[in-house]
């Protein structure tokens, strides 16, 4: 923390001693410039093994088939957090890269220092921008967490690696003891109960769910139960009140009840293939991981997370974007250029078939690539995308990151039982998280 207050009061310095700079052309006039020669642009990224493969790929063809000669190299920086810290660096530096891959908190953070770009005048241009049809067939909320209202509601950053939290239901296990899929909290709970088994020792040796600790899961809870994260003026948080303490309660309930547990890593992934629980909730880019820990063939779904109204369903929508990086206009237009290709309906259906995260355009359904990937190897794909719908974005004000801490805090507190008072334990994390957020304004 104080390593990131520092760098950050190294950046607001610099920003202040550049505050005298010329100022730079109009945007609406750099998003409909010419390009003339070649443009070398950089890309910070976080994929590792079979997801940086797919996107050398898809970079790859981009590079040789523009026609702007326009060349992207991509540079992988280390996990979310490492390539945090190297922009916040590279902004101290003077020598950020065109384009880096960036959760809403991040970018938020990074326009402390007014380095990113607002893509609203590359969106619009007659010239090289989406037309009315491109832009509503992208999803609503994939656009909406990419505007801050703390810095004048721009789009600071656009859709790149997207998923929402879902529910994976083994629907062998539900078949045995009877049960249909739950669509209420209340079902949820009984449907898990049910499915609780123990061995002759007294052991469990089947859970009804694997309850894991994520900031992203409690702000899916508090969704589903028809709460808000934010407050209107987007200054305070929200999920302190009943939605947040019905949401820790029931998790604390089922852990001491023996219901549910919280699992070590990733061990609920092959939990789940062995039959040994029933749900687990998770991001619905988690399918191959889930299905390469099978031993054998198993039945096994993918659903919607339980609600307080199943008829306004709402879950958590999350995965990073790509933010542009002021820069010349040259390569500000160029990069522009490369992430509205990479968008497109025939990047994003292949980018997802690939990558398992979701394709970022209602017609990526109409592609034949993933038609084909959900008939043949991935029904469950079309399971989730089917719940995009339903999915909200998390808050991108600053300090969110530290926000998350706090509740992941709260929900390790609870599990390891040192917690009496759920209520007061809820309230009192509100106040922490809403100190951040004051001292982030």
């Amino acid at each position: 923390m104080r390593l990131k207050l520092a760098i950050i009061a190294a950046v607001m310095v610099v920003a202040t001693a550049c505050s005298g700079a010329a100022t730079a052309p109009a945007p609406s006039s750099q998003a409909d410039i010419d390009l003339v020669g070649p443009t070398a642009l950089v890309l910070w990224h976080t994929q590792t093994g079979a997801n940086a493969k797919a996107l050398q790929e898809l970079v790859d063809k981009y590079n040789s088939t523009n026609d702007k000669k326009i060349t992207v190299t991509l540079q992988y920086q280390g996990s979310y957090t490492q390539l945090y810290q190297k922009n916040l660096s590279a902004i101290q530096a003077g020598a950020l890269p065109e384009l880096a891959v960036a959760y809403e908190s991040f970018v938020a953070d990074y326009q402390k220092a007014d380095v990113v770009l607002n893509l609203d005048p590359y969106v619009s241009s007659a010239k090289n921008g989406l037309t009315k049809v491109q832009l509503e067939d992208i999803y609503k909320s994939y656009l909406d967490t990419n505007r801050f209202p703390q810095f004048g509601n721009q789009l600071l950053s656009f859709p790149f690696t997207k998923s929402l939290l879902v529910t994976y239901q083994n629907d062998d296990v539900l078949k045995e003891i009877g049960k249909t899929a739950p669509k209420t909290w209340d079902e949820f709970e009984a449907t898990a109960r049910a499915a609780v088994k123990k061995g002759a020792d007294g052991k469990t040796s089947r859970y009804g769910w694997a309850s894991n600790i994520s900031a992203s899961t409690f702000n899916g809870w508090v969704l589903s139960r028809g709460g808000k994260l934010m407050s209107a003026d987007n200054k305070t948080v929200a999920w302190d009140g009943k939605e947040g303490v019905d949401s820790v309660k029931l998790f604390d309930k089922l852990l001491k009840d023996g219901v549910s547990y919280v699992p070590k890593g990733f061990d609920y992934q092959t939990d789940f293939g062995t039959g040994k629980v029933l749900f687990v909730e998770e991001s619905s880019t988690g399918r191959p991981f889930f299905k390469s820990s099978f031993k054998g063939p198993i039945n096994w779904s993918i659903t919607g997370i339980p609600q307080i109204d199943p008829a306004k369903p709402k879950t958590v929508q999350y995965g990073a974007n790509v933010a542009i990086f002021k820069s010349t206009p040259e390569k500000q237009l160029a990069s522009w250029l490369f992430v509205k290709w990479f968008t497109d309906a025939a990047q994003t259906a292949d980018w997802a078939v690939k990558s398992s995260y979701m394709p970022v355009r209602n017609s990526a359904k109409d592609t034949q690539v993933l038609k084909d990937s959900w008939a043949k190897d991935d029904p469950q794909g079309k399971q989730a995308f089917e719940l995009i719908g339903a999915s909200l974005p998390e808050p991108n004000a600053r300090g969110q990151q530290d926000v998350r801490t706090v509740i992941e805090d709260l929900l390790t507190a609870v599990a390891a039982g040192k917690v009496t008072d759920i209520e007061k334990a809820v309230k009192d994390a509100g106040v922490k998280a809403n100190q951040i957020l004051k001292d982030n304004q």
